[in-house]
């Protein structure tokens, strides 16, 4: 039996860009949704789950919508207190269930996906932020890829519809956290461009290497091109935006 040799950070797939791009509608540095326009599109009936101080709660109810709050401790603006594993709502209670920048402070991300799925009704909509390379923050616990919200989403009867991810990442939310308590908001945006600027670059010139040394028609070069632009950005973005719908 022939041996081969061991290289560190390499598996034994060989996966291309394409494979690691969503299996979902995809992009970098937009908004993935508007909790006022979803009311207003029907979506009235809305659970907010870690809602913190209530900063959903104008956005909701001046879209015409209702708003219910949950947190898993006294304080805040919710009128529920309840943890994301064990929700005290009814089957299909919801049209929207919003969580930003809770999921990775669930201890038991998959039972809190899956309570989100019981109480949405058909159709319904799951929304939020949750994190992946941020650094460890409060308490956390699950900081999720793109990848694991679709699994979750599929197991428990839901659709990972939209991501979108790239307007911060990895690297200046790290530095952020090295040089605090100096504010470095404004170094972020400028690093964050300077980021896309770069895997933009890096997708022109894998667009000419397809185009001229691999052959490919231009049609064909300038979409893997994207996907790979896209892709970079995204696996290297400090979270996620998501739209998940239940089927």
């Amino acid at each position: 039996m022939s041996e081969k040799a061991f290289i560190p950070g390499k598996g034994v797939r060989l996966l291309s860009f394409e494979d690691q791009q969503p299996n979902c509608e995809y992009d970098v540095n937009v908004q993935a949704y508007d909790l006022a326009t979803l009311v207003k599109q029907g979506h009235k009936k809305v659970v907010d789950i870690g809602c913190g101080y209530g900063r959903t709660k104008k956005i909701i109810e001046d879209a015409g919508g209702t708003w219910e709050g949950v947190e898993p401790f006294e304080g805040g603006a919710h009128t529920v207190v309840a943890a994301a594993e064990d929700l005290p709502f009814k089957d299909g209670s919801f049209d929207l269930v919003n969580m930003s920048s809770v999921l990775e402070h669930i201890p038991d991300v998959e039972r809190a996906i899956a309570e989100v799925s019981r109480i949405l009704r058909p159709g319904g909509l799951f929304v939020g932020y949750v994190a992946f390379m941020e650094c460890f923050h409060e308490i956390s616990y699950n900081h999720m890829s793109y990848f694991s919200l679709e699994f979750y989403a599929n197991k428990h009867g839901m659709k990972l519809e939209k991501i979108t991810g790239g307007r911060r990442f990895g690297i200046d939310y790290h530095k952020m956290v090295l040089w605090s308590p100096v504010p470095f908001n404004t170094m972020r945006a400028f690093i964050a461009t300077r980021i896309r600027t770069w895997n933009k670059l890096k997708s022109k010139l894998m667009f000419l290497n397809m185009r001229f040394r691999k052959k490919m028609d231009s049609k064909t070069a300038k979409q893997k091109a994207e996907i790979y632009y896209k892709v970079e950005c995204l696996r290297q973005s400090n979270g996620y935006n998501f739209v998940i719908r239940k089927l």
